[in-house]
Order: structure tokens, then C-alpha cells, then sequence
């Protein structure tokens, strides 16, 4: 089988991070890998929802608050279908990438939750601005 997607960068950052940690750490492989894929993820997103919103809103203005939700919410979307469309298309492929990979496999889970937990938060903030801007309103 070949080498799942991005393979060598995540083996290369994940192994960066983990010779450096405490032995306790480095024992716990998947749980490991699962913490740092998704706080990797998360801390990703919320950059680039800070760059959306204080450099890309700059020259596109509207940006931040209109099309990046809706790219939230594709991504959203994306995110949480892929891999059950992938498991359904090649089963056996899934199968053993979890089988092989089983480090992989929980921090790619790690990315999974990370990232839609990252975009979520940023649209329910959104929506309860949206909420008290109107109240305000009124």
C-alpha cells in the first residue's frame, strides 16, 4: 500500500514535536497524535480566520463576514463527509490505512475534530454577534 495522503510531512512534524516531549508522552503514540493534530488544526484555522478578518478583509471588504462563513461552512461540510465518502468508495483502502496506520489514523481523527470545532465556533460567533447587533437595533 502506498503511503497515505501528506504522509511524509505529518511523520516529519509529528516526530518533531514527539522527540521533544517526555517519555510519558512519546508511549501514548495515538493519544499523542490525536492532541496534536487537533490542536496543530485548530490553531491553523483560527489564524487564518485572524488573517481573513484583519488582513483579507482590508482588500476585500466583506469578506470576512460574508464569504468566509460560507467557506466555514463548505469546509464544514467537506470535513465531516470525507471520510465516511472514502470509507464507503474503498473500504478496503480505509480499512487499511487504519490498520497500518493507526497513529495516522488518530491524528487525522485529531484534524477531523480540531477543524470542525475551529469553523464552528467562528459561525456561532458570528451568529450571536449577528443577534446582538440586532437587539441593539431595536
Amino acid at each position: 500500500m502506498e503511503r497515505p495522503f501528506l504522509y511524509d510531512t505529518v511523520d516529519f512534524l509529528y516526530s518533531s514535536v514527539m522527540d521533544n516531549m517526555p517519555e510519558v508522552l512519546r508511549e501514548r503514540s495515538m493519544a499523542s497524535a490525536f492532541v496534536l493534530g487537533a490542536t496543530g488544526i485548530y490553531g491553523t484555522v483560527r489564524l487564518l480566520q485572524f488573517a481573513s478578518k484583519n488582513l483579507v478583509e482590508r482588500l476585500f471588504p466583506g469578506f470576512h463576514d460574508k464569504v468566509l462563513p460560507k467557506i466555514e461552512k463548505i469546509c464544514t461540510v467537506g470535513m465531516a463527509t470525507t471520510p465516511f465518502l472514502y470509507a464507503l468508495i474503498d473500504p478496503d483502502g480505509a480499512k487499511q490505512i487504519m490498520v497500518e496506520h493507526p497513529t495516522y489514523t488518530s491524528g487525522m481523527a485529531g484534524v477531523y475534530v480540531g477543524s470542525i470545532a475551529a469553523a464552528l465556533q467562528d459561525l456561532r460567533s458570528k451568529s450571536n454577534n449577528k443577534l446582538i447587533e440586532e437587539r441593539v437595533k431595536r
